[in-house]
């Protein structure tokens, strides 16, 4: 796999091009980034050019032995850890470590999920990155650099991934899912620019149903049809969902694009009914960014706390209907 492959990204395609044929890759480098925003695949990339046998490449070959033992998973040079439980602890490190000085061509260490090295775990990390190998390369992968070490992020060369424009999610949809541009442009927007996260949107057979769904409640509450009864029942029904966090989501999505449909008074709504999407005009952009700002405190709490569900969701649908219907065409 070359950089080639992958979507975006252009400052981290340059950069990550210039330290390779310039030959000043350092030992250990760093990929942070949000979830799904493409990691493993640029670290995977990145692998394969410093094991290719042409040399250190952004275009490995694919056709020697050390690319297709790569590919395979077979290859002796190329090392992977990951957490082991919540952990990757010390004794997964040790296990591999007397293989990092023996002779053989260039290694590739990757560590997946960085931050989750126990202390014991890293500080054994750091030995070896203040005097690896010569043909020894780590690659660490983590959401944010402040989880990690100091004295480890200090010795790698840093890169950080940030969520992609729309176009470039529709395109990598429709060339590796084979989506048609229409529901490639809606799984696009939904994912909020995280390739990864669009990718399992697009086999997620329950999003469908769900997304409609959450067009209902949106609908609902802007609108104002539902009784104190209703809502009520709408709350211990969602409060019993696993899937409740990725639900709310979609809900915030459908308000936030509303937001900017009327900020902007352009481009195309993603809520796919017609009469339900008439209702976006008449609801002002302040009662739609609070609608956005509840949903996400409500998230928030689900995800960080052990906040009563049903009690919350309560709250919550209250609070968003009475906003959301006091203030229609202010």
């Amino acid at each position: 796999m070359s950089f080639n492959n992958l979507i975006g990204q252009s400052e981290l395609r340059s950069l990550l091009h210039s330290s390779l044929l310039e030959g000043n890759l350092s030992h250990a480098i760093l990929f942070t980034g949000p979830p799904g925003s493409g990691k493993a695949s640029w670290a995977a990339a990145l692998a394969q050019g410093i094991l290719c046998s042409d040399g250190l490449t952004a275009e490995p070959c694919e056709s020697c032995n050390y690319c297709r033992t790569y590919k395979s998973g077979n290859h002796p040079g190329f090392f992977r850890l990951e957490p082991e439980g919540r952990w990757i602890k010390i004794e997964q490190l040790r296990s591999i470590r007397e293989k990092f000085y023996l002779s053989g061509g260039r290694k590739v260490c990757l560590i997946d999920d960085a931050e989750k090295m126990t202390a014991e775990t890293a500080a054994s990390l750091l030995k070896i990155l203040e005097d690896p190998p010569a043909d020894l390369y780590f690659i660490l992968i983590a959401g944010e650099s402040r989880y990690l070490k100091d004295t480890i992020v200090s010795r790698c060369q840093r890169y950080t991934l940030y969520p992609l424009r729309i176009d470039e999610v529709k395109e990598l949809l429709v060339r590796e899912k084979g989506l048609p541009d229409e529901r490639a442009e809606l799984l696009a927007r939904i994912s909020a620019g995280l390739p990864g996260r669009a990718l399992q949107l697009a086999e997620d057979e329950d999003f469908e149903e769900r997304f409609r769904e959450a067009e209902t409640l949106a609908f609902n509450l802007a609108s104002g049809c539902d009784s104190v009864r209703q809502l009520l029942s709408w709350a211990n029904y969602l409060s019993e969902k696993d899937d409740i966090i990725a639900f709310l989501e979609l809900v915030c999505l459908i308000y936030r694009d509303g937001l900017i449909q009327n900020l902007c008074r352009s481009g195309e709504s993603i809520i796919t009914s017609e009469e339900q999407s008439s209702w976006i005009d008449r609801v002002s952009p302040a009662a739609f960014e609070e609608a956005v700002l509840l949903i996400n405190e409500a998230v928030c709490k689900i995800d960080d706390t052990n906040a009563n569900r049903r009690l919350l969701l309560e709250r919550m649908l209250i609070l968003l209907q009475r906003r959301l219907t006091r203030c229609q065409g202010s």
